[in-house]
C-alpha cells in the first residue's frame, strides 16, 4: 500500500498557536539523535539559525520580520542507514522508545515547502555524507550519498520557504520569544538532566542566545506524583524569578518527553494562583510540567493536543472510566495547595477581605454575608468586582428562593409541631436578614441621590450653579406624568415620603394636557390624590376622573440666581404669588367641553398644599411677607394658611429641603453604614 506524502500532509491541522511546532519537532529529533550518539553529554550541541523574510501585515515597534527558513544543526548520530529508512517510512516505529510516531516531518511540510537535510555520520567504522530533500510533491529526493573525508558528526535540517500564510504571519517573533518557547518545550529534558547545549542565532540582526542560560533562572522546586482513576501522573514543579512582562503561573502537559500544545494558565482552574508566589521577599512564577503514560497514549500524532475531554459534563455518556482534564486539574489543585499552604492561606485571607470590602463599599445588599464565613470562603479567590457580584447574587438568590419555599411549605402543609415551629423561626430570621440587605441597597441609592443633590446646590469650578431644571429632574423628570415613570425612577421622597404614593403626578406639564381645564399654566410639580385609587400606587386607578381628595403643587426657583425676585431689588411681593395662580386655575376655570383629558374637580374644601423652594430668602423679602401674615416654623421655613380655601403654603430654601432630607435618613445611614 502506497500513501502519498501530500495526502498525509493534508491531514495535519496546524493552528496559529503551532507557529514554532515544526522547528520544535526538529529540535527534539536532534536531542534524540544526540542521545544515540557515542559522544559524551558535555559535547552534545544543537545550533538553530533563523533566516527572516518580509514584515508581517501587522508590525510591532521593533519591526520584527517573519521567518522564511530555519536550520537546525546537531552533532548527533545522523542519518545512518537505519534512520534514513525510518525517514522514508511513514509512521515508522524505529524510535518509538523516544516517543517518535513517525509523523513529525509531515508536520514540518504543513508549514514549509521543503526540507533539505545534510548529514555527516559514522557507520561501521566509516564516515559518510548524505544529502537529500523532502517535499510534499517530490517526497524523498536523494541528492548525494558518498564516503566523507570529514570525521565529524554533523547533521543539519533546513526548513525552507514558509508557505503557510497563517503560520508565516504569526512567526514575526523576537529571538527572545523563540528562545523562551524552546526552553518551555524542552524543559522536561532539563529536568531529567538530558538537555544538550542549544544555541540560537538570528541572521537578520546578528543576535544570538544560549538557551541553556535561561534554565539558570529556573529552580527545580519539587517532584510529586498523584493518581486519578488508576492513572499515575508525575509533576515537576519549577519556579522562575518574576521579571519582564510575565504575569501568570502555568501548567505544561507533556507526552513522550516533550511539551504538547500551549501552556495553560493555572488560575483558569485554581484562582488562588492568580499571582506570583512570594518566598523570602522575592516573587516567583511556577511552571508545572505533568507527565504520564496516559498522556503519552492520548497525545495527537501531531503532538499539538490530546484526545482527552475537557470537562466531565462534556461526556456523551456518563462513563466513570473516562478521564478528563477537569479531574486531572482538580487533583493537581490539591497537590499545589498542599505544597504552597502558607501562600494559599494568605491568598484566601486576602480574597475574603476583598469580598468584605466590596460588600461594605459597593454592595450593602449582601451585608448579611459579612458574618457568614461559609459564604465568604466559598467565593473563588482573586475575582474581579463583576465576578464577585455575580457569585454573591447567585448565592443570595438561591438562599432567598430556598427560604421562601420553606415558608410556603409550612403554610401549605399546616404541619405544626415543635420541630417545624423551630425551623420556621429560623427561616423567618434568615429572611429578615435578606430583607435588611435589600433595605441597605435601597438606602445606598438614596444616600447617593442626597449627595448628588448637595453637589447640585454648590457652585462648580466656574462659579456657575446647576439650573432649576437639573434639580427638578433629579426630584422628578420634567415633561412627563406618573403614567410614564415607575416608582423606582423618581425621587419625590426628597420632598416628603408621603408624596411618593400620590395617585397622579404631573411634572412641568400644562394643566390642559391632563385635565379638562383650559389652561397652559405649567406647575413644576402637580400631585393629586383620590382615596379610592389604592389599587395602583402611581398613576390613575380604576377611577381616573372626578373629585380628588388632595392636591399638592411644588414650585422650584433656580438655585444660585436672583430668579426668586419678582423685580430687581424690589422685595415687595408675597410668596403666595408664585403658587396661588395654579390653584386658581382649578378652582375658577370652567371645564373645556369635549376634551379627552380627565375631569378633575377641585373645590374650596379640597385639601390643597403649596410648596415654594427658593435658593435664598433675603431678609427684606422675609420681613415683607411676615407683615402679610406669614409665620416662621421651628424648622426655619415660612408658612401661611388660608382657611376659606383650605390652602396651606410653605416656603423654604433648597438647602433647608436638603437638610430635612438628610435628617430623615441619617438614623438609617448610621445604622446601615457604620
Amino acid at each position: 500500500m502506497i500513501v502519498p506524502v501530500q495526502n498525509i500532509v493534508e491531514t495535519v491541522d496546524l493552528t496559529s498557536e503551532d507557529v514554532l511546532l515544526p522547528m520544535l519537532e526538529c529540535v527534539v529529533n536532534s536531542i534524540i539523535s544526540l542521545q544515540e550518539s557515542p559522544l559524551p553529554m558535555d559535547k552534545w550541541e544543537i545550533q538553530i539559525k533563523i533566516d527572516r523574510g518580509d514584515l508581517p501585515m501587522q508590525t510591532d515597534i521593533d519591526n520584527t520580520k517573519t521567518i522564511k527558513s530555519i536550520t537546525v544543526t546537531d552533532n548527533g548520530v545522523g542519518f545512518t542507514t537505519k534512520n534514513y529508512k525510518s525517514f522514508e517510512t511513514p509512521f515508522s516505529k524505529i524510535n518509538k522508545e523516544y516517543g517518535c510516531k513517525g509523523i513529525g516531518r509531515f508536520t514540518v511540510l504543513a508549514a514549509y515547502e521543503i526540507l533539505r537535510i545534510k548529514s555527516n555520520y559514522k557507520e561501521n567504522e566509516d564516515w559518510f555524507f548524505r544529502e537529500f530533500e523532502f517535499s510534499a510533491l517530490e517526497e524523498v529526493k536523494p541528492i548525494s550519498f558518498e564516503k566523507s573525508k570529514i570525521e565529524k558528526y554533523s547533521t543539519s535540517v533546513t526548513l525552507n520557504n514558509c508557505m503557510n500564510e497563517m503560520i508565516k504571519e504569526k512567526s514575526a517573533l523576537s529571538i527572545s520569544d523563540i528562545s523562551e518557547k524552546i526552553m518551555q518545550h524542552c524543559l522536561i529534558y532539563y529536568l531529567n538532566d538530558l538537555l544538550p547545549k542549544i544555541i540560537i542565532f538570528d541572521t537578520d540582526n546578528n543576535q544570538g542566545e544560549v538557551i541553556n542560560e535561561l534554565f539558570k533562572k529556573v529552580s527545580k522546586e519539587k517532584e510529586r506524583s498523584f493518581e486519578v482513576k488508576e492513572q499515575t501522573f508525575k509533576i515537576y514543579i519549577t519556579r522562575t524569578l518574576k521579571e519582564g512582562n510575565r504575569k501568570n503561573n502555568y501548567i505544561h502537559y507533556c507526552a513522550n518527553s516533550r511539551v504538547v500544545g500551549s501552556p495553560k494558565n493555572i488560575k483558569t482552574f485554581n484562582s488562588l494562583f492568580s499571582y506570583p508566589i512570594s518566598n523570602n521577599g522575592n516573587l516567583y512564577f511556577l511552571d508545572v510540567y505533568i507527565v504520564s503514560d496516559y498522556l503519552n497514549q492520548k497525545a495527537f500524532s501531531t503532538r499539538n493536543g490530546f484526545n482527552i475531554p475537557k470537562e466531565k459534563e462534556n461526556l456523551l455518556f456518563n462513563d466513570s472510566k473516562v478521564l478528563t482534564f477537569q479531574e486531572i486539574e482538580e487533583k493537581l489543585t490539591e497537590v499545589l495547595e498542599s505544597e504552597y499552604d502558607s501562600f494559599v492561606r494568605a491568598s484566601r485571607e486576602k480574597s475574603v477581605n476583598d469580598v468584605k470590602e466590596y460588600i461594605k463599599t459597593s454592595a450593602p445588599r449582601y451585608r448579611s454575608f459579612l458574618n457568614n464565613p461559609e459564604v465568604l470562603n466559598a467565593v473563588p479567590p482573586n475575582l474581579t468586582e463583576d465576578k464577585i457580584e455575580e457569585h454573591l447574587y447567585k448565592v443570595s438568590y438561591n438562599a432567598r428562593k430556598n427560604i421562601e419555599s420553606q415558608i410556603e411549605k409550612f403554610i401549605r402543609d399546616k404541619n405544626v409541631n415543635e420541630e417545624t415551629i423551630r425551623q420556621i423561626k429560623e427561616d423567618i430570621k434568615a429572611k429578615t436578614a435578606y430583607d435588611v440587605d435589600s433595605l441597605a441597597d435601597y438606602m445606598t441609592r438614596r444616600k447617593a441621590i442626597i449627595q448628588l443633590f448637595d453637589k447640585f446646590l454648590d457652585a462648580d469650578e466656574n462659579g456657575e450653579y446647576k439650573l432649576e431644571e437639573d434639580v427638578h429632574n433629579l426630584i422628578f423628570p420634567m415633561g412627563i406624568t406618573s403614567d410614564n415613570i415607575s416608582y423606582e425612577n423618581h425621587n419625590l421622597w426628597l420632598l416628603d415620603e408621603r408624596f411618593i404614593n400620590y395617585k397622579f403626578i404631573a411634572s412641568d406639564k400644562s394643566i390642559t394636557s391632563y385635565s379638562q381645564k383650559k389652561s397652559r399654566k405649567e406647575a413644576d410639580l402637580m400631585l393629586m390624590d383620590n382615596p379610592e385609587m389604592f389599587d395602583n400606587p402611581i398613576g390613575f386607578g380604576d377611577r381616573n376622573n372626578g373629585e380628588i381628595n388632595s392636591m399638592v403643587i411644588f414650585e422650584f426657583k433656580r438655585p444660585g440666581d436672583v430668579a426668586h425676585q419678582k423685580k430687581k431689588s424690589d422685595y415687595r411681593w408675597e410668596f403666595s404669588e408664585l403658587i396661588e395662580p395654579y390653584f386658581d386655575e382649578f378652582l375658577y376655570q370652567s371645564d373645556k367641553k369635549n376634551y379627552k383629558g380627565n375631569q378633575v374637580i377641585v373645590s374650596k374644601t379640597t385639601a390643597k398644599f403649596g410648596f415654594v423652594i427658593l435658593d435664598v430668602l433675603p431678609p427684606p423679602l422675609v420681613e415683607f411677607n411676615k407683615d402679610k401674615g406669614w409665620e416662621k416654623t421651628p424648622f426655619g421655613t415660612y408658612f401661611k394658611i388660608q382657611p376659606k380655601l383650605n390652602l396651606h403654603i410653605e416656603v423654604m430654601t433648597f438647602r433647608k429641603l436638603l437638610d430635612v432630607a438628610k435628617s430623615r435618613h441619617n438614623p438609617f445611614f448610621d445604622k446601615l453604614f457604620t
